[in-house]
């Protein structure tokens, strides 16, 4: 993955005013180009695991957000400090999203393919729908959990594939790294939605970013001594550069600015986008190849996510407050 920042806590203030008609157009476009560099993002890391093991790959990722992070940052002229009191937040928000995660996706994206590494890293809306309930926050609607058990049912249909007159259950340790970096994103966007809401976006970024990348060059400090950086070509020096800054600096700035003006639930409808685009992208450029049910599968899964979205929709138009916790 594909987020991220790509969690359904993020953003639970309410959206704001309906603006012109061409600021709703620019908005829209600029979904669209977050999901393709999403979506491209994860047939470039499959592409540069090639070269790359996932250790040192994650790692020089992050460090070039960082330095991306803090060049903002000073344009923006900070604010560089924060209070001491989210410094603990702020610290296990960058661990979790990004030490932790980082470590789940790649290490399962290297051992499954992009496509179903994408499609189970779409299950944290579902997993972040449990959360809040299990909280008690937020009343999850009966809308939501039957659009959480048609998803875990074309889930099934999605590691089902014939073989030779039978049916036999595919589902490696590696989707199960991604299922479990889905979770663990889906506790991340609980943590960290309280400092995003209290600082700007360029100040959290660079602060939860160094924070999680420190952890994650301890667990790849042997990969990154062993690769021969001078030996990497122009090209895979570009896509490095590319699938670091587009997808998980862009991405996620253009995330956050379209939750502000839109509101969440209009722009996590796009994950969907995301997981369409990149069955698209691992077909044209991978050659990834689905049997009839794992496309059935795919077909449901996305059906489950929107109609639990859309007893989301429902719970919010029933005027009933949506919280951030302040103490989560």
């Amino acid at each position: 993955m594909r987020l991220s920042g790509r969690g359904i806590l993020a953003g639970c203030m309410p959206p704001a005013a309906p603006a012109r008609r061409s600021t709703d157009a620019a908005i829209e476009a600029a979904l669209l180009a977050m999901c393709v560099f999403w979506a491209l993002n994860v047939v470039a890391l499959k592409l540069l695991l090639r070269v790359l093991p996932p250790p040192a790959l994650s790692a020089s990722r992050y460090v070039i957000v960082c330095a991306v992070a803090l060049v903002v940052l000073a344009v923006g002229r900070g604010p560089w400090r924060v209070a001491r009191a989210d410094l603990p937040r702020l610290v296990l928000s960058g661990i979790l999203g990004v030490a932790v995660y980082q470590v789940l996706f790649m290490e399962g994206l290297h051992r499954s393919t992009a496509f179903a590494s994408n499609l189970l890293q779409g299950t944290e809306p579902l997993f972040a729908l449990g959360l809040l309930s299990l909280r008690g926050r937020s009343r999850v609607t009966l809308r939501q959990w039957a659009g959480v058990l048609v998803a875990l049912a074309g889930a099934a249909l999605f590691f089902l594939e014939p073989a030779r007159g039978q049916v036999k259950l595919l589902f490696g340790f590696g989707d199960a790294l991604n299922l479990v970096g889905a979770f663990v994103f889906a506790v991340y966007g609980l943590i960290s939605a309280p400092v995003f809401a209290r600082y700007p976006g360029r100040t959290a970024m660079a602060a939860s970013m160094i924070a999680g990348t420190v952890p994650l060059l301890l667990w790849s400090g042997k990969a990154l001594l062993a690769v021969d950086w001078r030996a990497l070509g122009p090209v895979v020096w570009a896509a490095l550069f590319l699938s670091s800054v587009l997808p998980l600096y862009l991405g996620f700035w253009i995330w956050n600015w379209a939750v502000a003006r839109k509101g969440l639930d209009h722009a996590s409808l796009y994950i969907f986008v995301d997981i369409v685009m990149s069955g698209v992208f691992a077909w044209a450029i991978l050659g990834e190849r689905f049997g009839p049910l794992r496309l059935l599968g795919a077909a449901v899964i996305l059906g489950g996510i929107l109609l639990a979205r859309s007893g989301e929709r429902a719970e919010a138009a029933s005027g009933l407050p949506q919280e951030v916790d302040e103490g989560a």
